[in-house]
This record gives structure tokens, sequence and C-alpha cells, in this order.
């Protein structure tokens, strides 16, 4: 459902940008009393000497600015030009407007197919978690991005108790080495595989809202694992202090 979606949102981008080039140029078709008194805004027509050789231009019946008369219309068709080039809109004179009309309708077509199949795996894992309540950790595939994050902030928040009790240097890279390992490999990519659940219920909006956050906190854990690597334990603290702070501030985007 989501690829049809994506299939109709392209044709109708490429349909509307073709209707959408025709909005200025009337067709000469179309009676009088809808082309006279219109201004050129292009050179109309081309009047070509016998023998002039077939690759070279000849000279505009009209040039751009010019007002579109009885006699340069009669003019025009004679001369085989089918459209010309007006600085004036009209809803009237639009031939491509019905096209125009499809294509919107196939935009919002496409994006509701979108949603509806967004939702409708939203519902999947939503019913894939429920099935199984107590039976241990849940992969990434059927944690929310609710718990993934509450992991995150309980590991942080478990540093920020524990350290201050760790005796030696050692011991406290030590653990934010660990933990903030298990992070970056598991809970962070997790919690970027919940875009879908984050989107369906958020809206894309509140998903770029939550995502600044959450990529701000995920860059302070990476420099707080860097500096516990390199054995700078108080850059390391400062940078978990202030990636509890964001990820207080990820929970409060995602609930508000």
């Amino acid at each position: 459902m989501k690829l049809i979606g994506f299939l109709i949102i392209a044709a109708g981008l490429v349909l509307g940008l073709a209707a959408a080039t025709t909005a200025y140029l009337p067709r000469l078709d179309l009676p009088d009393e809808q082309l006279v008194g219109l201004t050129l805004n292009g050179p109309a027509g081309e009047v070509r000497p016998e023998g002039m050789p077939p690759h070279e231009t000849g000279e505009p019946m009209a040039t751009s600015g010019a007002e579109l008369t009885a006699e340069l219309l009669a003019e025009l068709r004679d001369a085989g030009v089918d459209r010309v080039q007006v600085k004036e809109f009209s809803l009237a004179r639009w031939s491509g407007k019905w096209f125009f009309l499809l294509a919107a309708l196939g935009l919002l077509a496409g994006a509701t197919l979108v949603r509806l199949d967004m939702r409708r795996r939203l519902a999947a894992s939503q019913l894939e978690t429920d099935r199984a309540p107590g039976a241990g950790p849940a992969t990434p595939t059927t944690t929310t991005p609710e718990a993934t994050l509450a992991a995150i902030t309980d590991a942080i928040n478990s540093l920020r108790r524990d350290l201050p009790h760790m005796t030696t240097a050692h011991d406290r890279e030590a653990a934010i080495i660990e933990r903030l390992g298990e992070v970056q490999a598991v809970h962070v990519p997790a919690f970027v595989d919940g875009r879908e659940r984050l989107v369906s219920k958020h809206g894309m909006s509140g998903y770029a809202a939550i995502m600044d956050r959450f990529a701000a906190m995920e860059r302070q854990i990476n420099r707080a694992w860097s500096a516990a690597a390199d054995a700078v334990d108080e850059e390391s603290i400062d940078c978990i202090e202030r990636a509890a702070a964001l990820a207080e501030q990820t929970r409060a985007a995602m609930h508000s």
C-alpha cells in the first residue's frame, strides 16, 4: 500500500507539473473575446521568407509585450500557431486545469494511502507487543519508542547515580564505556527504527521536534563514550549530564 501511495504521488507530481505549464499558454482556438486584449509574454508566430534554410529562425510575428488584437489572432491562426504565452491568467483559458485538479486529487489519495499504511504498521506493531506481556526485554522490532527512550534514560541516570561512588577512574571509565556502549549498539538504533510509529502518532512536525532533541542527546552520549575511552573523566561526566537533560526534553516532546 505504501509503495502504491508513493507511485500515485509521483504520478500526481508529474501530471501537475505538466498541466501547470499551460496556465499561461492559452489555445488560439478559443473565442476572440477570451483572447483579445491579452498581453504577450513572449514572441509569437514566425515569419519565414521564401528560400530561408530550415535550420534558421525567422522573425516573430509579434514580440513580447504586444497586445493581442483580432487581426493579430487571425494572422497567428493562419500561420498554424496553436498557443501563445501571455501575462494574464484565467481559469477559463487554462486548458490543463482539469488535469491539474486530477493531479491534486492523486496527491491527496497517495498521501492517504501512505498514512493508512503507517497506521496499519503501527497497529500491527502494537498488537505484536501486547501479545507477549512480561516475556522479558522486547527486541528492537517490538520495543516501542517510549520504552526505548526509557531504557536510554535509565542507563544515563544509573551512571549519574553510580559514578560518584566508584573509587577509581578505571572503574568509572569502564562503567561509562559498557553502559553507553549498549545504548549506542541497541537502544539508539531501536529508537530510530520506530520512525513510522512516531510519525503516525505525532505527525511529521512532531517527529522532527522529537528527533531534534534525540539527535542532540545521542551526540552527547557519543562524546561521553569517546571521552571515557580517552580517559577524560571530567568531560565524559559533563556530557552525561547534558545527555540526561536532553533525554528529558525528548520525553517531553513525545508527550506534548
